[in-house]
């Protein structure tokens, strides 16, 4: 087998599993159900990743660097209104709703060392607010810690919560999915966007 192939073999198993962890958790989805939906035996799976855990660990790494990637080629040159930016977040979300799904469930079970959710939330958070608060350190000072709660907990899990019950909120409702958007940004502009400029948070300065 190729470097090429084993690649694209371990990118398959990823998306497959990616798939299954999210429609069935990541208790309900057994190796022999990777292997038999990506089409190739459990030895094969086996050679890629050590075990289930090694999977869900890659495809959260996955995210990380992706949003890591997005936060650091997101700020276009010139002004952007503060709309198009939140917008042009949530389309980035929504194109990984399905690992922010299993990120987001895995999270509430126990002790997670990795703590990925808070790893993606700070990296998206940066983007937002264009500041340095690296993502290996987290908040430390007060003044970063009130910065962090209030984007995490009024935006950044508003928009995750957003992103993840979008379709099947539609659906319950019967509510066109841009209807939808729209409301979202209606409210979050009018809560968290608003509360913001308010209060006016400032993070501490960092060389």
């Amino acid at each position: 087998m190729s470097r090429n192939d084993t690649h694209q073999t371990r990118n398959a198993i990823l998306k497959v599993a990616e798939e299954l962890f999210s429609e069935k958790g990541f208790n309900g989805t057994s190796i022999n159900l990777i292997a038999k939906k990506a089409g190739v035996n459990k030895a094969l799976i086996y050679y890629h990743f050590k075990d289930k855990d090694d999977i869900i660990n890659s495809l959260f790494e996955l995210i990380i660097r992706e949003a890591e990637q997005y936060s650091t080629r997101a700020q276009p040159e010139g002004e952007m209104d503060i709309r198009e930016k939140i917008e042009q977040e949530i389309a980035f979300l929504q194109s990984k709703q399905n690992i922010l799904k299993v990120m987001m469930m895995e999270s509430l079970k126990g002790e997670d060392q990795h703590n990925y959710f808070f790893q993606c939330a700070e990296l998206v958070i940066k983007n937002e607010m264009e500041v340095n608060i690296p993502a290996s350190e987290g908040p430390t000072s007060a003044d970063n810690q009130r910065l962090m709660a209030h984007e995490f907990f009024t935006g950044f899990v508003p928009l995750i919560s957003f992103v993840v019950f979008r379709e099947k909120w539609s659906t319950y409702y019967h509510c066109d999915p841009q209807d939808l958007t729209r409301f979202f940004l209606d409210s979050f502009t009018n809560t968290h966007l608003s509360s913001k400029a308010e209060s006016g948070p400032q993070v501490e300065n960092r060389p």
